[in-house]
C-alpha cells in the first residue's frame, strides 16, 4: 500500500525557525529533516535575494513586515542602481537594515545613484561587491564604497566615453579600502580607466589579485607608481590588459612599458597573463617572465593572447 506523502504544516515550520533561531546547528538539523516533507522555499532559508527592480524591492519589503526572519539567512543581494523614486529607496534602506549577514552585493544598471551610501548606510558584513553601469561619477562610486569599505573582493565594469576629470587632483580618491584583496576595475570601451586609476593612489597591503586594464599611457605609470610604493608585495595574481593604441616612435608609451615591467619583475607571482591589441606591447610580457623565476613554471598558468 503506497504510503500517504508526509506534509509539515507552515506554521509548525516558522515555529521551529523562531525558536532555534540563536542555535544554528540545531536549526540546520531540523531543516535537513524537513528537506524532504516540505519544499525549501517554506523552510525560508533564502540565501540569495533578486531585489533588481522597485517592484521586487516594495514586494519585499512588505513581506518583511510580517515575516523578518525570511532574511536572516540571506548572503547575497541583487540590487539596482539606480531607483529614481523615493519610495523604494526607502524601502530598499528598510530591508537592508535585516540584512545583517550579507556578504555580497551585486548592483547594475545605466547609471549609478549618487546617494548609495545614504540608503544603504555602513554593512560591515559585506566582503564582495560587483557593480555593472553604463557610467557613474567619482562621487556615486565613493558613496557605494563608503557603504561597503571593509570589501575583500571588488568588480567594477563601466562602459564610460570620458574620463571622471583630473585624476591627479587631491579630491580624485575614494575611500580607504585596507582589507581588498582581489579587483577587477575597468572600462569595457577600452578608453583610460580612470577608476581603477583613483583606486591604486591609494596604498592596498592586502591587495594578492588584480586584472589591470590600462586605456591610456597615465594609466600605466600610475599602475607602475602603486607597485613601487609596496604593492607589489602581496601581489600573487597579475593580467593585464593593454586596450589603448600603441604609437611607434620617439614619444610613444615605451618608457611607460619597460618601467612598468621593471616593477612587474619585483614581484613574487604565481599567475600572470597579458592582453594586448598590438604585438609592440608584447615585450612587456618577455620582461614581465622575471617576476616568476623563483616559482616552479608549473605551479601557475601563462597566457598570452591577442
Amino acid at each position: 500500500m503506497p504510503q500517504a506523502p508526509r506534509n509539515v504544516p507552515p506554521e509548525l515550520v516558522e515555529h521551529i525557525i523562531d525558536f532555534n533561531f540563536s542555535d544554528r546547528p540545531s536549526l540546520f538539523a531540523c531543516s535537513l529533516v524537513a528537506r524532504a516533507w516540505v519544499p525549501a522555499t517554506r523552510l525560508h532559508l533564502f540565501t540569495s535575494l533578486n531585489l533588481s527592480t522597485a517592484r521586487r524591492i516594495l514586494a519585499f519589503a512588505d513581506i518583511l513586515r510580517t515575516s523578518p526572519y525570511i532574511a536572516r539567512h540571506a548572503r547575497e543581494v541583487h540590487v539596482p542602481a539606480w531607483l529614481s523614486k523615493p519610495a523604494p529607496r526607502d524601502a530598499l534602506a528598510q530591508v537592508f537594515q535585516q540584512l545583517s549577514e550579507v556578504t555580497v552585493i551585486r548592483c547594475a544598471g545605466q547609471q549609478l545613484q549618487p546617494a548609495w551610501y545614504e540608503v544603504l548606510g555602513r554593512l560591515s558584513s559585506v566582503r564582495s561587491l560587483k557593480l555593472r553601469a553604463t557610467w557613474c561619477d567619482l562621487d556615486a562610486l565613493n558613496g557605494l564604497l563608503r557603504a561597503v569599505s571593509g570589501v575583500t573582493d571588488l568588480f567594477v565594469q563601466t562602459r564610460m566615453l570620458s574620463g571622471v576629470g583630473e585624476i591627479s587632483a587631491p579630491a580624485a580618491r575614494v575611500v580607504p579600502l585596507p582589507d581588498l584583496e582581489r579587483m577587477v576595475v575597468f572600462n569595457a570601451n577600452g578608453l583610460p580607466n580612470d577608476f581603477q586609476s583613483i583606486i591604486l593612489r591609494q596604498d592596498l597591503p592586502r591587495l594578492e589579485s588584480i586584472e589591470a586594464q590600462f586605456g591610456s599611457e597615465e594609466d600605466i605609470l600610475l599602475f607602475r607608481k602603486f607597485l613601487d610604493r609596496g604593492g607589489y608585495k602581496a601581489l600573487k595574481d597579475l593580467h593585464m590588459d593593454f586596450t589603448y593604441e600603441y604609437l611607434s616612435g620617439p614619444t610613444d608609451g615605451t618608457d611607460a612599458t619597460q618601467l612598468l615591467g621593471e616593477s612587474v619583475r619585483r614581484c613574487n607571482l604565481r599567475s600572470l597573463g597579458l592582453k594586448c591589441d598590438n604585438d609592440d606591447f608584447a615585450r612587456i610580457w618577455a620582461a614581465s617572465q622575471e617576476s616568476l623565476t623563483s616559482t616552479d613554471s608549473s605551479d601557475f598558468p601563462m597566457c598570452m593572447y591577442n
